[in-house]
């Protein structure tokens, strides 16, 4: 019995926290990845209007 438990516990901490550092992970690198296609979005569209008017 006092093994069963043992061995559940551990699965299951095991498990919750492959679960927490997965998502943490899998959040962090969307969030990065986003930021970072928005700024050089909003970047490219500044440039290329600005230039656009300057040489208009």
């Amino acid at each position: 019995t006092h093994e069963t438990t043992h061995e559940t516990t551990h699965a299951t901490t095991h498990a919750t926290t492959h679960a927490t550092t997965h998502e943490t992970t899998h959040a962090t690198t969307h969030a990065t990845t986003h930021a970072t296609t928005h700024e050089s979005t909003h970047a490219t569209t500044h440039e290329t209007t600005h230039a656009t008017t300057h040489a208009t």
